[in-house]
Order: structure tokens, then C-alpha cells, then sequence
């Protein structure tokens, strides 16, 4: 049986956790006025537009990628940002948003297929084309994975794993 390291576990167990909270929040979308946001079927249609294998396709993509994004903080952002946990998680999250509005979403339009293949709307940077309540949405998703990452990062020894 594989043994990882302790800190490669915590790192794999805050993804999971911080992308779960992001999905449920997104998935929230249309309560807060804006379109469904299928972040897991956008992925995943990069590989296939088979939109049930995608939608699985994605969810493990957003997990891989919450799970290097949990490693990152951990081992390069947490411990040089000063401040409260929730400080530091703002920031970080923050920080996630802008780079998925001004550079996600506008790579998004130019590679997907979805998008070419006038299956969806192109949303745009800002997700302009989404309206205003999908960018405070992502806002919102990515405020909460941030701080979930960080109240981990920070309480880690109060947690088994």
C-alpha cells in the first residue's frame, strides 16, 4: 500500500474539502440570480462532449486541481502571508478569482469546445456575458475555498490528518 507523506495528505484532504465547498456554492448559482454554472462539464468537455462522462471527467479535474492548489498554499502562500487565517484566506482567494476572471474565462471561450461549437455562451472576462451575479458567484466559491484552505493550513495540528 502506498504511504504518502503527512503533508501531502493534508494537502489532498483540504482539496477535496475546498472543492466540494466551491461546487456547492456554484452549484447555488441560479438562487443568486445568475445562469447554472457547471464548472465540472465545462471542464470536462475540454476532453470529451460525452456531457456525462465530462461532468465526471471534470469533477476529478476540479479535484486535481483544488488538491495543487491546496499544496500550493500550503507549501509556498500560507506561511508568507501575514495575518489571521481569514486574512490570508481572502487574499488568497481573491487572488484565485481574478486570475479565473481575467485569465480563465477568456481562455476558456478561445479553447472550448463547448464555446466553438455553439453549445454554450462564451462568458467572457468577468463573465460579462454571464451578467454581474456569476462573476460575485465565482467571487463567493473561491472566497470560501480560500478560506477553507487557510483555516486548515492554519489549525492543521487540531485536525487527525
Amino acid at each position: 500500500m502506498l504511504k504518502l507523506p503527512h503533508h501531502l495528505n493534508r494537502a489532498i484532504i483540504m482539496g477535496i474539502l475546498g472543492t466540494i465547498l466551491f461546487e456547492a456554492l456554484v452549484a447555488s448559482a441560479p438562487m443568486m440570480g445568475a445562469p447554472v454554472l457547471n464548472v465540472a462539464l465545462w471542464d470536462g468537455s475540454l476532453f470529451t462532449l460525452n456531457l456525462r462522462l465530462a461532468t465526471i471527467l471534470g469533477f476529478g479535474l476540479e479535484i486535481l486541481l483544488g488538491t495543487i492548489l491546496a499544496y500550493i498554499y500550503q507549501h509556498w502562500i500560507g506561511w508568507r502571508l501575514q495575518g489571521p487565517f481569514w486574512q490570508k484566506g481572502l487574499v488568497f482567494g481573491i487572488s484565485l478569482w481574478v486570475l479565473l476572471m481575467v485569465f480563465g474565462l477568456p481562455l476558456f471561450d478561445r479553447i472550448s469546445p463547448l464555446v466553438n461549437n455553439g453549445l454554450m455562451l462564451a462568458p467572457g472576462l468577468f463573465a460579462k456575458r454571464f451578467g454581474l451575479s456569476t462573476a460575485l458567484t465565482f467571487l463567493l466559491a473561491l472566497l470560501a475555498f480560500g478560506l477553507s484552505l487557510s483555516y486548515f493550513d492554519d489549525h492543521a495540528k487540531s485536525f487527525p490528518f
